[in-house]
């Protein structure tokens, strides 16, 4: 059987619920094919074998091909609209004790913008947000909290007072 970028992407979904396909090929080919060099890997097939057995292989291979795109508040009218219609719709269906999950979260932009949110509406001792993301690094970044000028310019004054030092 000939392992091509088809057969290697199939694979690479079954193993991270990561859909290639839905990328550029010809880009993610050259991202992958470079990590498939930089090993001395031939092929695909052996590179998805490596990633299987070796953790530190795979850590470094979807830390590669993820992109980590975070921004507080971005979108600023749909941050108003969940401000406006759906977080109180939200108390109103479900109360003010709120469990929220916040996946493919990166550096953690959208989770602490989503607790800014709804602290609004709600006490902070009431809101529960998980944050996840399949790439480790951006989860540390996540977990320190802390945020230069130019990734928090986004967020309303207010907030900025309340939450920001």
């Amino acid at each position: 059987m000939v392992y091509d970028y088809e057969y290697f992407i199939k694979e690479v979904e079954k193993l991270t619920q990561i859909d290639l396909s839905a990328y550029k090929q010809n880009q993610m080919k050259r991202r992958i094919d470079t990590l498939i060099a930089k090993h001395s890997i031939k092929g695909y097939d052996q590179y998805v074998q490596a990633i299987r057995v070796d953790s530190k292989l795979f850590e470094e291979f979807v830390n590669y091909i993820t992109i980590n795109v975070s921004e507080f508040y971005r979108n600023i009218d749909q941050w108003k609209y969940l401000d406006e219609q759906v977080i109180p719709e939200l108390i109103q269906k479900f109360g003010k004790n709120l469990k929220i999950w916040s996946a493919a979260c990166s550096t953690g932009d959208e989770p602490y913008s989503l607790a800014m949110a709804f602290s609004k509406h709600v006490p902070l001792s009431n809101i529960k947000i998980l944050a996840t993301d399949i790439d480790k690094q951006v989860i540390q970044h996540a977990q320190v909290g802390l945020y230069n000028a130019k990734s928090i310019a986004g967020v309303p004054e207010d907030m900025k007072k309340k939450y920001f030092t």
